[in-house]
């Protein structure tokens, strides 16, 4: 008859655009970018690891760390921002939201962007600087901590369609759980730096919990009822 007719499996995967080859593509690149950063800055991994899990960090690891010139930095970041915008497009291809992947990294990139020109207005306007740029560097750790957690996530949505519901509930709980971290190391930071407790409530009302609020808005209302 001159026609071939594709296993189900194959048509599945055609028409399944949480497995479509770029991102096959965009996983390796990731994978590929960590294992770079493994074998140039082995010890990193080491430093990043102690820091993520302390609750204050001294001027002097802050000297030595905290350098967005740095490549291994500079590509955790990058790992983070594409692990997360790549999480953010499954959910909401999953739910029925149209989206794209490019638009989704733009929207992260900014946000970070956003957020570390504010820390600095406002530790330059209350003479926190010290406290301020800890409270960043912190936020940059967990931002790539987020990006490692959601990593293995990522792979069981793609290519486990089976697995999808308990992968998104458990990346949506862990980056619940890391968004509360930063709080609570954000008032410690705070508190430890002598700011008055009404600003710091004022900050994370206006910059850090208003934002996700809006953003759990947008999602709840762009999602097919």
């Amino acid at each position: 008859m001159g026609m071939s007719i594709l296993p189900a499996t194959d048509a599945l995967r055609v028409k399944d655009p949480l497995n479509a080859e770029w991102v096959t593509v965009v996983l390796l690149l990731v994978v590929l970018l960590m294992a770079l950063i493994q074998v140039g800055s082995p010890r990193k991994w080491r430093l990043l690891g102690r820091s993520m899990f302390s609750m204050r960090l001294g001027r002097q690891v802050l000297r030595e760390e905290m350098d967005l010139r740095d490549r291994a930095f500079l590509g955790l970041l990058a790992v983070g921002t594409t692990l997360l915008a790549l999480f953010g497009y499954q959910v909401m291809t999953l739910q029925g939201a149209g989206t794209s992947f490019p638009a989704l990294a733009g929207v992260v990139v900014a946000v970070v962007l956003g957020y570390h020109v504010l820390l600095r207005m406002l530790g330059t306007l209350l003479r926190i600087d010290n406290g301020m740029q800890e409270y960043i560097y912190t936020g940059f750790l967990l931002f790539m901590l987020a990006g490692l957690v959601l990593l293995p996530l990522v792979v069981f949505i793609a290519y486990r369609p089976a697995w999808r519901t308990w992968a998104v509930a458990g990346g949506g709980i862990a980056l619940g759980l890391l968004l509360l971290y930063r709080w609570v190391r954000g008032v410690w930071i705070g508190l430890g730096e002598g700011v008055p407790v009404r600003y710091i409530i004022l900050y994370f009302c206006a910059a850090e919990l208003m934002p996700v609020l809006l953003v759990m808005d947008h999602w709840h209302n762009s999602s097919p009822q």
